[in-house]
């Protein structure tokens, strides 16, 4: 009887042992998926963004275009620090191209260019027009559409600089801002009386900056508006 047991528990020890072994083994490490990297934007020629000479007559039939800049996110403007001006998010409004304004955000490529006119018998008039290329579209979107929000929350406000390193102090006041669908626009009076127009758009993965200083000048952001649509046209192209 012992004998039989004994072969009992032998043939049912060898069926687990089996068992075992025919099982499939369960590998208990974490599965690691690879996501392929979001490619950015193919580079466009920010430059043919830009308005002509031609384009620029609206501002008035003399003018002289400046050099133009063009190359990466060091190519934005560093003239206001992050602690130079207050309220800090009624720079973008006030102040054209900032870096400040666009650090935080995916900037792939800039480029700009600036315009003077003006003659005997008219006011001068100057002209600063930017185009930043961000790594998608949806970056551009978020950033114009956090742009719009504060340059809506800062109309009628006015912003204080200071800068005593430069010996400079200045305010602004912000008005008229409008938005748009994909443009924000609005008129910046400086202390010193002089008026500046801004208007700021999006297309595709581009966002255009554009400033338009008239120094005897009272009327509405038309003019960069006006212009800030000619260079959105031309995104698609660049």
């Amino acid at each position: 009887m012992m004998r039989s047991t004994t072969r009992i528990v032998g043939a049912l020890s060898a069926c687990v042992l089996l068992a075992a072994c025919g099982a499939p083994v369960q590998d208990a490490r974490p599965t690691v998926r690879i996501a392929e990297a979001v490619q950015p934007s193919p580079a466009r020629a920010l430059d043919k963004i830009l308005p002509t000479q031609e384009e620029l007559s609206v501002l008035g039939p003399n003018g002289m275009m400046g050099q133009r800049v063009q190359g990466g996110p060091s190519m934005l403007l560093a003239t206001i620090g992050e602690a130079d001006a207050t309220p800090a998010d009624c720079v973008s409004p006030t102040y054209r191209l900032q870096r400040v304004v666009y650090d935080t955000a995916a900037v792939q490529s800039v480029a700009s260019q600036s315009w003077t006119g003006g003659s005997f018998d008219a006011p001068p008039v100057s002209g600063f027009f930017g185009v930043v290329q961000f790594s998608s579209e949806a970056d551009a979107r978020a950033f114009f559409a956090d742009a719009a929000d504060k340059w809506h929350r800062c109309n009628g406000q006015a912003l204080v600089l200071n800068q005593p390193d430069h010996g400079a102090q200045r305010t602004s006041r912000i008005t008229d801002v409008t938005v748009d669908g994909r443009m924000v626009s609005a008129m910046v009076m400086q202390d010193s009386g002089s008026m500046s127009q801004r208007a700021l758009g999006v297309a595709a993965d581009c966002v255009v900056d554009v400033e338009v200083s008239d120094m005897n000048g009272l009327g509405g952001p038309q003019a960069a508006a006006t212009l800030a649509r000619v260079m959105l046209e031309k995104v698609g192209t660049a």
